[in-house]
């Protein structure tokens, strides 16, 4: 396999944007041509949430095919990262060179000039040229072009804000790479512009000392989106949690581009299996071969808690009709994320996505972060129910486009209506058909 084949869906989404005149093979090489350093001192890797934003940023920059070089010491890593294997920190990222994509090298820092520069915390580093520092705390993640006294080392062992960070790093080495790529419009070059401090906050809850216990969760997918939802579970500590994984699906070279828990070596395996190999013991999956198809599914009814990550609006109908309890469902779009929760009685995801595409395009152009986004986003959701703090009704959707986090809008909270004319015919549209037919009647 070539990298060329392994990129093909962030090549396609590159062409949302740039000239049609300009080859496959000339976009692939402006990623795999970028040099990217990534700077850590010993401190900020003495804990989980550093380690975490490291090893995380290296993963989302070697699926977009970029080089990274690591100047960093050698540390014990202080809990499970797979699909890395390794005791040491350093020692794992260099063994993952190659794994990921082709000509994704990680390589130890040899006199580089780089590129772009990610800083880790208050790491010190002597540098002439920019470099973006990762920062944060628990469940927020920020990322600076300043050198600040408040910037804070990374300390904590929760890693959801490391993560955050981590996802707006790499989205500012594909911006560069967009920025050296002629556009069809002039006009366009402001989606791309360099943020000189971004952040995202999804608002911490109390996390007991004993960890979360998740029970039963069913997945629907075992794609790019659930991918990168376990990818975050493993690295909560202390959680616990059973279910099964539906798909049908062999792994291909195109999805190497996005898939967090997989590798090279995983080509033409089922995507069952290699996720739930990846997961281990404190995330029991069992394996389902088949797509999940509602009520003549394999295994009848779902778990009490469902996650979906499948772009396909029919199939979430099918997931929303059958699941008993809670459900949680996210997508992509090109550069943006819909990422929403639905309880029993709620607005449900028939309600929020009526109406199907079938004229989506396929294939679907996406890149690593923008996938990560959705799968980290149903992450917290399913965190936050388990841990009985879910997001308000004014919460229920998130719409995020990752280019700009800079800018105002670039996510948006919304809540979900109830329709009368929802597919599903979930208890909230039934409740709305109700309550219209009475006031029909009354007038």
């Amino acid at each position: 396999m070539t990298a060329l084949e392994e990129l093909n869906r962030t090549i396609l989404l590159c062409r949302d944007f740039v000239v049609d005149d300009l080859c496959d093979e000339e976009i692939c090489r402006r990623f795999q041509s970028v040099k990217v350093l990534c700077v850590s001192d010993r401190h900020n890797l003495s804990s989980h949430s550093g380690q975490t934003a490291l090893i995380t940023l290296v993963s989302l920059l070697g699926r977009m095919g970029i080089p990274v070089w690591v100047r960093i010491p050698e540390v014990a890593m202080l809990l499970p990262q797979p699909p890395l294997s390794g005791s040491c920190v350093r020692a794992a990222l260099i063994a993952s060179s190659e794994t990921l994509v082709a000509g994704a090298t990680v390589c130890g820092d040899s006199n580089l000039n780089p590129d772009l520069t990610f800083v880790l915390g208050d790491t010190m580093v002597d540098s002439g040229h920019p470099s973006w520092r990762l920062s944060g705390s628990d469940w927020y993640g920020a990322l600076t072009m300043e050198k600040s006294a408040a910037l804070q080392a990374w300390t904590t062992e929760w890693p959801i804000g490391s993560m955050v960070s981590a996802a707006l790093a790499a989205n500012e080495a594909f911006k560069f790479v967009m920025r050296q790529l002629p556009l069809r419009s002039p006009a366009d070059q402001i989606f791309f512009e360099p943020s000189r401090f971004c952040d995202w906050n999804f608002d911490s809850v109390p996390v007991p000392e004993e960890g979360v216990h998740f029970g039963e969760v069913d997945i629907i997918s075992a794609g790019a989106i659930c991918q990168a939802a376990l990818y975050a579970l493993l690295r909560l500590p202390k959680v616990q949690m059973w279910g099964r994984i539906f798909d049908d699906d062999l792994t291909g070279a195109s999805n190497l581009n996005r898939n967090m828990l997989t590798l090279v070596t995983d080509i033409d395996s089922k995507k069952v299996l290699v996720v739930a190999q990846r997961c281990g013991t404190n995330l029991r999956l069992e394996a389902v071969s088949n797509r999940f198809a509602g009520k003549a599914s394999e295994g009848g009814k779902l778990a009490p808690r469902v996650v979906v990550g499948v772009d396909d609006i029919p199939s979430r109908w099918e997931a929303q009709r059958c699941a008993p309890g809670w459900l949680a469902v996210s997508g992509t779009s090109h550069f943006s994320i819909s990422s929403s929760a639905h309880s029993l009685g709620e607005p449900c995801s028939g309600c929020l996505h009526p109406v199907d595409d079938p004229a989506a395009a396929n294939p679907i152009p996406t890149v690593s972060f923008v996938s990560f986004w959705a799968g980290l986003a149903m992450t917290v959701r399913l965190l936050r129910e388990a841990l009985g703090s879910p997001y308000s009704s004014d919460r229920q959707h998130l719409w995020l486009t990752p280019l700009r986090m800079d800018q105002p809008h670039a996510a948006m909270w919304l809540p979900v209506a109830s329709r009368r004319d929802c597919p599903v015919d979930c208890l909230a549209s039934q409740r709305l058909y109700l309550r219209t037919r009475g006031a029909e009647r009354r007038a």
